[in-house]
C-alpha cells in the first residue's frame, strides 16, 4: 500500500486515528509519545482541528475490535464508512501506522 498522507480526507484521518489508539492501545500512547489517552485525544485532535472528542468516540467505536481492557460501543456494529477505513487499513503494520498517525500532526520525524 503506497500512503500518500496529503491525499487522505479529514474524516478519515480522524477515524485513523482512533483506529490506532483502539487496536494499539498503551503501546500506540508509549510510541507516540504520550502519557495518557486524554493528552493523545488532545494533541491529536486540536492538530487534525476536531475536538479531542471526536477521536476518543472514533477509538472507543474500534474498540470491541480489539483485545483491551476497554470495551467501548460494544452494542453496536461498526458504522459503514468506519468499517471500510478499518478494512483498508487493518494489516497496516506498526512501524507504518504509528508514522501514518504522525504525519497527521506534524511529526517530523528528520528533526
Amino acid at each position: 500500500m503506497v500512503m500518500r498522507p496529503e491525499l487522505i480526507a479529514a474524516r478519515q484521518r480522524l477515524i485513523l486515528a482512533g483506529l490506532y489508539l483502539s487496536k494499539y492501545d498503551s503501546l500506540g500512547l508509549k510510541k507516540l509519545g504520550f502519557g495518557s489517552f486524554a493528552e493523545a485525544f488532545n494533541v491529536i485532535g486540536y492538530a487534525m482541528e476536531a475536538q479531542p472528542a471526536t477521536i476518543k468516540n472514533y477509538r472507543d467505536e474500534f474498540d470491541p475490535l480489539f483485545p483491551n481492557r476497554r470495551k467501548g460501543w460494544r452494542k453496536r456494529t461498526v458504522r459503514q464508512y468506519r468499517w471500510k477505513v478499518f478494512e483498508e487499513y487493518k494489516d497496516l503494520d506498526f512501524e507504518s501506522f504509528t508514522g501514518l498517525i504522525q504525519s497527521f500532526v506534524g511529526y517530523d520525524a528528520n528533526s
